[in-house]
């Protein structure tokens, strides 16, 4: 922390530190106001993976708005500041409600097209812009001359203070967003939006709320910019000025904030130092920055902020090792035969043993399952109180533990496993249910007419063969298809044309057939993001840590340890998923539909690509759910699993429903015997 502080003492003292000039603490207002531009495309391109080009288009935006309202409506510094980032917020959201439906390489389209209108008709406008040779205005100042507080705006060492505030004010901003419930689901869209749609989040509502807040960080920058230089002009705000601003993120690093901040003063400094001081190379200063971009681009994409991690990584491949050699031949002489250390060596499958998946924990804290259980099923607590597990349990006395067994009794004792016998063996109340659905594409009818139902603490079975229609029937279900006739009801209600996110907050969640965890993430938190329907917190919250976001942030935080070490994933929390073994993901995915607090849950085979080991701990999983409250939809292949795990069974064959019943009856029936095997209906019986 020393060198923080000194950093830190070094930047308030700059503008009055001996020989330093005028010159110098302009560069480091250019630095400052890069680093607001540059922190909103951390925010858009890096958080929320929203490729704009039209970055330059919406500081301009702040710039000539804070302009008029300051030289026609007499408002002036610290409101203009409201004004620009008001402005560029305003701006940016009605590009984003444009492009929302659009990403990757149409997103980037439609930005750049609004930069061109706006250097090509809007920055044009004499309501908007005056003149094109720019727009003025006076010095700014807060306060009365002769008076205290007066601060003259038009000194660059006072300005210095505001620029340095602001920017400040903009890295805490970003940093707390990106680790809140907000920057989570942010991040969650980048990764895969159908998945994290299928946690709760409202994919349409994030990406504008990341296009506002980028916008507004923009027009920020712009009225800064206005302020510092008391005149700007449309050609500063072009699509060149955009690609200049894409260009120090990327070089920074698109998702790290110290490498923007790094980033940022290395272009200030090559602007107002390097190119500023010799005119014949003002005209490269655009090709720089593009080559700048293009060198990143192929040969280091991780950018500035990558720059530790490799130094690292090379001194731990390259430096330490060679480090270790010569010291252990500087030893004063060889050991002793009794002081050898055998070296074992540690194979690939031994090495990679720590992420196997595993079976359900035996004695695990009773806290995890009992209150897992009660947010399952959305009961109030019982009046009892049950032995809590301590968040930092003393040192002499270790959380109580228990057997599988008594740890399932103490749910059954609180009334936790769902629903009810009803007729014919099923179970009510009906959680999930389809009439007569029907799903087309064009002139195709993937689901023709089918009907199902699934009652509270079943596990059902959805079976057919390739190409039966049981995905599509799935994501009918659940929002990803909208039916071209029929309904679907959830808890009884017709969800038929809600969204997917909006069926999540009804009690519902999902894993699908090919693996939609968020790459990016660590284990702890992809199942992190599914808390977010269970904390309210808002944006507010995430970017100024309230009391309310700290308490609600912790609660989730105990949630998922609860669900990992229940699971035994608590050794792979801080791991990326990204090349964690394949049954370890599924199971993953299953901790996190835990998570949710979901009383249903739909898997979408989720034996696809197991050995019949890992397909048997899955099944010890599934049942371990349903015991603790966990009502289950099953679409699978492995007909010998579904048999063996299913209460009941719908089979699906070229769309249509051809058969259901227990386990035993399917097997017997000659209907799903002719569509397994291919004989006919005759000889099936």
């Amino acid at each position: 922390m020393v060198w923080v502080t000194v950093l830190l003492v070094g930047i308030l003292v700059l503008p009055f530190a001996p020989l330093v000039p005028a010159d110098v603490v302009n560069t480091a207002v250019l630095a400052c106001l890069y680093l607001i531009v540059t922190l909103s495309l951390v925010l858009l391109v890096g958080l929320v993976g929203q490729i704009s080009l039209a970055q330059a288009a919406f500081v301009g935006m702040g710039a000539f708005v804070s302009a008029i309202f300051t030289l026609r409506l007499g408002v002036h510094f610290p409101f203009t500041l409201l004004v620009g980032a008001g402005s560029g917020a305003l701006t940016a959201t009605v590009i984003g409600l444009v492009a929302l439906r659009v990403r990757g390489l149409f997103l980037a389209v439609a930005t750049l097209i609004f930069t061109y209108l706006c250097d090509q008709y809007l920055f044009t406008q004499p309501w908007l812009v005056p003149s094109q040779s720019g727009v003025s205005i006076g010095f700014e100042a807060v306060g009365i001359p002769g008076t205290f507080p007066y601060f003259d705006l038009g000194d660059v060492r006072v300005f210095y203070y505001v620029a340095v505030a602001l920017a400040a004010f903009a890295l805490y901003s970003v940093a707390n967003l990106r680790d809140s419930r907000v920057g989570r689901a942010m991040a969650a869209v980048r990764g895969s939006e159908v998945a994290a749609a299928s946690l709760g989040v409202n994919v349409m509502r994030f990406k504008l709320l990341a296009f506002a807040c980028a916008g507004g960080l923009a027009g920020l920058a712009g009225t800064l910019f206005l302020i510092s230089q008391r005149n700007v002009a449309p050609q500063q705000f072009n699509f060149l000025a955009s690609l200049f601003f894409l260009s120090i993120a990327v070089v920074g690093g698109l998702r790290s904030l110290g490498g923007a901040i790094a980033s940022a003063a290395i272009f200030a400094v090559l602007v107002d130092e390097v190119f500023y001081r010799a005119p014949k190379l003002a005209d490269y200063l655009d090709l720089v920055s593009a080559g700048l971009l293009i060198a990143v681009l192929l040969f280091f994409r991780g950018g500035l902020g990558a720059l530790p991690e490799r130094l690292a990584e090379g001194w731990r491949l390259a430096v330490a090792p060679r480090l270790e050699r010569w010291r252990a031949g500087r030893a004063p002489g060889p050991p002793a035969a009794g002081d050898v250390t055998p070296v074992v060596a540690v194979s690939e499958p031994e090495a990679v043993a720590e992420a196997r998946p595993s079976r359900p924990r035996q004695g695990a804290p009773v806290i995890d399952v009992v209150e897992i259980a009660a947010s399952i099923l959305d009961r109030p607590e019982p009046a009892v109180e049950a032995p809590r597990l301590r968040v930092e349990p003393a040192p002499d006395r270790a959380p109580a533990r228990t057997s599988a067994a008594e740890l399932l009794e103490a749910a059954r004792k609180r009334g936790l496993v769902a629903g009810e016998p009803g007729p014919g063996g099923r179970r009510l109340p009906v959680l999930i249910a389809a009439e007569g659905v029907t799903v087309q594409f064009g002139g195709l009818r993937a689901v023709d007419g089918a009907s199902l139902s699934v009652g509270a603490g079943e596990i059902v079975g959805l079976i057919g063969p390739n190409g039966a229609g049981k995905t599509t029937m799935f994501n009918a279900l659940l929002g990803l298809n909208t039916p071209a006739a029929g309904r679907v009801l959830l808890h009884g209600a017709d969800v038929s044309r809600l969204p997917v996110h909006a069926r999540a907050a009804r009690g519902v969640g999902r894993t699908f057939q090919i693996l939609q965890l968020f790459g990016d993430l660590t284990v702890f938190d992809n199942l992190l993001v599914a808390t977010h329907l269970q904390n309210p917190t808002g944006l507010f919250g995430a970017l100024f840590v309230t009391p309310r976001a700290r308490r609600h942030e912790t609660e989730a935080r105990l949630r998922v340890e609860a669900v990992l070490e229940l699971m035994q994933l608590d050794h792979l929390a801080h791991r990326r998923v990204a090349g964690l073994p394949f049954g370890v993901l599924r199971l993953i995915e299953v901790a996190r539909t835990l998570v949710t607090g979901a009383p249903l849950v739909c898997f979408d085979e989720p034996a696809s690509g197991l050995d019949s080991a890992e397909t048997e701990n899955l099944i010890d999983w599934f049942r371990f759910l349903k015991q603790i409250g966990v009502t289950l939809l099953v679409i699978e292949h492995d007909v010998s699993m579904v048999v063996r795990l299913c209460d009941y069974i719908y089979v699906l064959d070229q769309g249509r429903l051809i058969a259901e019943g227990t386990p035993a009856a399917i097997q017997r029936d000659p209907h799903v015997i002719s569509s397994y095997l291919g004989a006919s209906v005759e000889e099936a019986s």
